[in-house]
């Protein structure tokens, strides 16, 4: 904690000393509206973090331990404002680390599945949004949003009661960005796949975050199938590692797979073309 406090220090320091103006992040071309996303290598859980040109995400935050790593990688990149931050759903390792980002980088807008948590890092987060007077939208309809270019569709669970619980409340995002396609499936479980299939499984998307840290289920080859991702990642780590049969589905349908275990995994979209670095 004390070495975030120093990173925070340092970066009001900068912007003081440059006149208030925002450090920002030399890597990107910014007379073209690049959309960028990195996924963090933080075990079996997920934490991603997207820039467009003037705006900042997060899809969740890891797990507790994940929260100073996820506000590090937020100030690294000069980002010191986050315009949403979507929780997928309530287990620990998508809501984990969301208290310490929410008391120590500006969160202007949260976005939640319409579900109550039931474990002590949903209270924390909850406790976390009072303390700062953010109140969570908690959607049941699908709600649209638009970053600079970058389009999002946030497709919410539509029961109210799921046989898998938490994980099949899981928000489902489908980001657009010029000819470029994604889609983040949370941890969705069968109910919850189907539930995507019909409201996405016409198109086809160039990068799939592949759902529940790569857990083989009865309609994993459905959605690969009909989606047909050029670019598949997975959030898992070398003590818990994909499902063999999801990556042989995945290879099957010619997806090019990436592994948080193998370390974070960064996208870069100009609209035209994508790049996948890891």
């Amino acid at each position: 904690m004390k070495k975030l406090i120093v990173l925070l220090l340092g970066l009001m320091l900068c912007s003081c000393q440059a006149g208030g103006n925002k450090k920002i992040d030399e890597s990107l071309d910014l007379s073209k509206n690049i959309f960028s996303f990195t996924i963090l290598k933080n075990g079996q859980a997920d934490a991603i973090v997207l820039k467009t040109k003037n705006h900042a995400a997060l899809i969740d935050c890891g797990e507790k331990d994940d929260g100073d790593e996820v506000i590090e990688h937020l100030i690294d990149k000069g980002i010191n404002s986050v315009d949403y931050l979507f929780i997928t759903h309530f287990d620990k390792d998508h809501v984990g680390g969301a208290k310490e980002v929410i008391e120590n980088i500006e969160v202007k807008n949260i976005i939640v599945p319409n579900y109550i948590g039931s474990n002590k890092e949903y209270k924390n987060f909850m406790t976390a949004c009072m303390d700062k007077n953010i109140t969570p939208q908690a959607i049941d309809d699908t709600l649209e949003i638009s970053l600079d270019d970058v389009s999002f569709t946030i497709f919410p669970p539509q029961k109210k009661v799921y046989k898998e619980g938490d994980n099949d409340f899981s928000l489902a995002i489908s980001i657009v960005h010029g000819n470029n396609s994604f889609l983040f499936a949370g941890d969705a479980e069968e109910e919850r796949i189907r539930e995507i299939l019909d409201e996405f499984g016409n198109n086809k998307y160039d990068f799939l975050k592949v759902p529940h840290h790569g857990r083989f289920n009865n309609e994993t080859e459905n959605l690969i199938k009909s989606i047909l991702p050029k670019y598949s990642v997975i959030c898992d780590s070398d003590k818990n590692p994909a499902d063999d049969k999801t990556l042989a589905v995945l290879r099957k349908y010619k997806s090019k797979i990436y592994q948080t275990k193998d370390g974070e995994i960064i996208a870069s979209s100009d609209g035209k073309n994508l790049e996948i670095k890891q």
